[in-house]
């Protein structure tokens, strides 16, 4: 249950259904896996697992929901393989050549031929929706797989205004600055990654990994231009991460004082270990967005 990332949505207003409200919403779009001749499929299914028909899950204020998305795999190599044979064929028997147009149509031909026989991949997305702080947390690093979800649960209850989260100060400008100062403002310290990126036509990259960011290196960067594009930072000493330019949070790992609460609380089940841990992670993410709001807006 742990997220691993976050891809991060403000919420412009405010969100007023209840989890029962929301469950009974998503059940408008159920996931059900691909049809033969279906390419991909999304939809809602329980945050709890297969032996739970709730849509949601609530804890605190906040509420869990889950993404299901199928998509066929049709690998690209098998496709030209098979269009070169045809056009071949059709170039050998009718002694002439194969048009543009006319290959587009083989290709989408071709495709709906081997889509029932494809092999299928299948994706769960959770998130959480924080209606008190106004956030959308999604657990993945992707923005088109993370606006996915969002869409859906726009077209499920009808309204969604949301956007990527901003400061007036960017992000970049206030973590190249930390680096400069070899030091992040509390309750926040420096970790040991980070990427530096020029601002001028060429954008070389400097990226550094498990690196003291108190170095003659990173300062040479730094005095080249580099600006900080992403930054490894620890959290009040309970949670590290990534933040990069656009305030997304990435390698996201809980450190072991969490861990220690989660054992205090010796929870019996699957669904109470699930309840706990997604109370624990909540609770101290929220505290965490509201710190980082803080000091970037400084």
């Amino acid at each position: 249950m742990w997220f691993k990332n976050l891809y991060l949505f403000k919420l412009n207003s405010e969100f007023s259904h209840s989890a029962e409200a929301l469950h009974e919403a998503l059940g408008k779009k159920i996931f059900a896996p691909c049809s033969a001749g279906q390419r991909e499929s999304t939809g809602w299914m329980s945050p709890l697992g297969k032996n739970s028909e709730s849509l949601t899950h609530a804890a605190n204020g906040y509420i869990l929901i889950t993404m299901a998305r199928q998509e066929k795999i049709l690998p690209a190599s098998v496709i030209r393989e098979e269009l070169e044979e045809r056009v071949d064929d059709i170039q050998r028997k009718e002694n002439r050549k194969v048009s543009n147009s006319e290959k587009k149509d083989l290709r989408e031909e071709i495709e709906f031929e081997l889509l029932p026989r494809a092999f299928a991949r299948t994706q769960k997305i959770d998130a959480w929706i924080d209606p008190r702080g106004g956030w959308i947390v999604v657990n993945i690093g992707s923005a088109p797989r993370a606006e996915e979800l969002t869409e859906l649960l726009r077209e499920s209850i009808g309204s969604l205004p949301s956007a990527l989260p901003e400061t007036e100060v960017p992000a970049i400008t206030t973590m190249t600055s930390w680096l400069k100062n070899e030091k992040a403002p509390a309750p926040f310290v420096l970790g040991n990654e980070c990427e530096l990126k020029s601002q001028d036509e060429d954008k070389s990259i400097a990226s550094f990994r498990k690196h003291d960011l108190i170095s003659d290196e990173i300062e040479s960067n730094l005095d080249s231009g580099k600006m900080a594009t992403k930054l490894g930072l620890e959290w009040d000493e309970k949670i590290s991460f990534v933040l990069t330019e656009d305030f997304q949070i990435k390698k996201l790992k809980f450190l072991d004082v969490l861990s220690e609460k989660l054992d205090e609380e010796d929870p019996q089940s699957h669904e109470e270990h699930l309840d706990i841990e997604f109370a624990l992670m909540t609770g101290e993410v929220s505290k965490l967005l509201v710190d980082l709001l803080k000091v970037l807006e400084k």
